[in-house]
């Protein structure tokens, strides 16, 4: 098994350079990969683009070479027409950097715009200067042009759509530059349509993110982006690619599971690598795997397809040169998850990518995938020896869709299971034995023999465990291990403690989990939106409560009731704060069904009553949709909210 570190990083990315001469060169037929100085906004100066550029150079063997200056490096006006660099932030000039760039084999790309103005900075833009604009950006040896839909005159286009226009006006750039630059069509709100003209247009690549602007580091909305790019998927490839936007892996936003989720989507996705962070804060267990990278700048250009979705388990396929296939396991929920798919008859080798395992099977590849992570695997019809696909479980999901790990109490002894199965089925597995850790003062205790002497194809064995936290947990979430025929499992679950008997305010409780449209759910106070303790008194139609939640819906809001609470109750309305606005419904779920609704309440409202039976729940949630209408005013207050346990 291969464990990508920084260190062998480090050994890769020793590689000699080789320089780059001019912009002439040939276009380039893959997917760019580089750095964008987005984040420094128009605080970019020349200095910092070349202390990008060092820490870029060590990762141009690896493909990344375009410096791209996002935007602000234009002088407020033109100078005998032709445009002129910002002569505070790039005293030395332009040809002088692209000649410094490649220089040390790295390449330079600029933001222009299709319009009058810059997108930023003050700039000119290039309209009815394309011919000239291109002609000073090949003068400089500019490798790249990112163009982009900014402050464009459609007034002078009349009875003509932005579709229309956008295709008068990009052509004329892609043109004038030639083949020897790349051009990267930049339309943020996507009403320019590019995916469905942009090969046309012998564009490089056409942006898709048309979601958020640009994109954010975070996980929900990397992925509502990459789901939006690929319902472009058909129309990218051949040298026009799909691009969802930027690399986030070194920003800080995400996880270190998340950001490799991202640059495997991106990469099945033949999507540009660009980096948003600084190159030397990308961390190099990420950008610099070469063999992930190897998918994403694959010759055939092809870009992947889901051939498997179950909402939140997402299974991708694409071609490669030379016969393989790249196949990646997305697990988009919040919950470690099984996810299976068949390669078809024969005998195949599959290599995980990220950490170098490979195996063999006979047609199935299944794996357990952690929360919000994604498996890549190489896969091919070599006939190499190597051991049976194993499929290895750690407390794996009851029903399809649980998205909540299991919840263990201080004190209290709770179960899980582990599972390994022979899936490859290419060679019976002996001796199987798992071993169980966990974090320091947990009892873990098998129920059931931990090890096999055999496990046929196909056959599965399955371990019980005897897991209980000490008393004193915190709560939270804590991760077990286990290890059984090579490989290693982790589950995580969550310790909380379930109410008291009889009757407690659920504003007096912890919260295993919350979210609000604004702000953050309030105890015993309204929603105000912003920071958590800026909201009022609990108020409708003029009645004060004392006690309960202020929400803003659309909100949930999860507790965990360890399946010894029979009731919830509370007086559902909209906070006067908001006047006669405002409109939500309120809601009671137990576990995975909803138990109670108060029907659509407005602003206009008196509090109606809400009771429900959550008798045998292990969670309860309480809920608060949207009216129908918009958000703005859906100061949902759930007052006097009480459960009552035994």
């Amino acid at each position: 098994m291969r464990t990508f570190t920084a260190v062998a990083a480090a050994a890769l990315l020793a590689l000699p350079l080789v320089p780059l001469s001019s912009a002439s060169s040939a276009a380039a037929v893959l997917p760019p990969m580089g750095w964008s100085s987005r984040t420094l906004g128009c605080a970019v100066t020349e200095a910092a683009v070349l202390k990008a550029a060092d820490a870029l150079a060590p990762l141009a063997p690896l493909g990344y070479r375009y410096v791209i200056i996002d935007d602000c490096w234009l002088a407020p006006q033109r100078s005998a027409g032709a445009l002129v660099p910002d002569p505070a932030r790039f005293p030395g000039g332009i040809a002088a950097l692209a000649d410094g760039l490649h220089a040390k084999g790295l390449k330079l790309g600029l933001a222009l715009s299709a319009g009058t103005k810059a997108c930023a900075g003050g700039g000119p833009g290039s309209y009815k200067s394309e011919a000239a604009d291109a002609a000073r950006i090949k003068e400089w040896g500019v490798d790249h042009v990112t163009y982009a839909w900014c402050n464009v005159p459609t007034a002078d286009f009349p009875g003509q759509n932005v579709q229309q226009i956008a295709q008068t006006l990009y052509p004329r750039m892609r043109e004038a530059l030639g083949d020897g630059v790349v051009f990267a069509m930049n339309n943020e709100d996507g009403s320019t349509v590019p995916w469905l003209w942009g090969k046309d247009a012998k564009a490089t690549t056409w942006r898709t993110n048309v979601y958020n602007r640009p994109i954010p580091d975070a996980y929900p909305n990397m992925v509502d982006i990459w789901e939006t790019n690929q319902l472009r998927a058909e129309y990218a490839g051949g040298g026009s690619y799909a691009d969802p936007d930027l690399i986030q892996a070194g920003r800080g936003g995400m996880t270190e599971t998340e950001y490799r989720a991202q640059f495997t989507l991106w990469a099945m996705g033949a999507a540009p690598l660009v980096l948003q962070a600084d190159p030397a804060a990308a961390p190099p267990a990420i950008v610099a795997d070469p063999e992930v990278i190897a998918v994403d700048q694959d010759e055939l250009g092809a870009h992947g397809r889901l051939v498997k979705s179950d909402g939140w388990y997402h299974v991708l396929a694409k071609p490669l040169a030379g016969g393989d296939r790249a196949v990646a396991l997305f697990n988009e929920s919040d919950r470690a998850a099984t996810i299976s798919w068949s390669l078809g008859s024969g005998r195949h080798r599959v290599e995980e990518l990220w950490t170098g395992a490979v195996a063999t099977t006979t047609g199935a590849l299944s794996a357990q995938v952690p929360a919000h992570a994604a498996l890549l695997y190489r896969v091919s019809a070599r006939n190499d020896p190597a051991p049976p696909l194993v499929t290895f479980e750690a407390d794996p999901a009851k029903v399809l869709g649980e998205d909540r790990p299991t919840t263990l109490e201080p004190g209290r002894t709770g179960e899980i299971l582990t599972r390994v199965t022979n899936t490859g089925a290419t060679a019976r597995l002996r001796d199987v034995e798992v071993t169980a850790s966990g974090p320091q003062g947990w009892r873990i205790a098998a129920r059931t023999p931990v090890r096999t002497g055999r496990l046929d194809g196909g056959d599965t064995f399955t371990v019980t465990w005897a897991v209980t936290p000490p008393e004193g947990t915190g709560a939270g979430t804590y991760e077990l291990a286990f290890e059984a025929a090579g490989q290693r499992a982790t589950a995580v679950v969550a310790v909380a403690t379930a109410p008291g008997p009889g009757r407690t305010y659920l504003s007096d409780l912890a919260w295993t989990r919350a979210a609000n449209y604004f702000g953050p759910v309030e105890r015993d106070t309204s929603n105000g939106e912003r920071a958590a303790g800026d909201g009022r008194p609990l108020t409708i139609e003029g009645v004060r409560f004392a006690k309960g939640l202020g929400a803003h819906a659309p909100a949930d809001i999860e507790f965990y009731t360890g399946g010894r609470c029979t009731s919830v109750s509370f007086q559902a309305g909209i906070d006067d704060e908001v006047g006669v606005a405002g409109s939500a419904g309120f809601e009671v779920w137990a576990d995975g069904g909803r138990v109670a609704y108060s029907g659509l309440l407005t602003g206009a409202m008196p509090a109606r009553a809400v009771t429900a039976d959550v008798t045998g729940a292990r969670h309860i949630r309480l809920v608060a949709t949207n009216g129908g209408d918009n958000a703005t005013s859906d100061h949902a207050d759930f007052a006097d909210a009480v459960i009552t346990c035994e």
